[in-house]
């Protein structure tokens, strides 16, 4: 056993104390750095968040529009193969009429 003096003892409890204090000052700093990434973490998600919902919502009202444009598509699918648009598309197109129609045009 080392018998040492009071100067010593008091050096020792002084450095022991020092650093105890700057092991403190270091968690401190470092709780207080990662608080400051997590926050900016949680803006920087929050702006994308902002950012997913904007691009969300258009991407729904695309779907609508998408959708609408397929039902007109599948109404005219349906009229393409109907004789009604066989006929038009005779008389426009081919200016093709039936044996018993008479066709009157205006004079100028």
């Amino acid at each position: 056993m080392v018998i040492e003096s009071k100067w010593e003892r008091n050096k020792r409890v002084k450095k022991q104390k020092r650093s105890n204090v700057i092991v403190l000052s270091i968690a401190i700093v470092l709780v207080l750095v990662l608080g400051i990434a997590v926050w900016s973490g949680k803006r920087s998600m929050a702006a994308k968040n902002a950012e997913y919902e904007a691009q969300k919502a258009q991407l729904e009202q695309q779907l609508e529009e998408q959708q609408k444009r397929k039902e007109e598509l599948e109404d005219y699918s349906k009229y393409v193969q109907t004789k009604k648009f066989y006929e038009e598309t005779a008389k426009n197109k081919f200016g093709l009429i039936y044996p018993d129609e008479i066709l009157v045009k205006p004079q100028d």
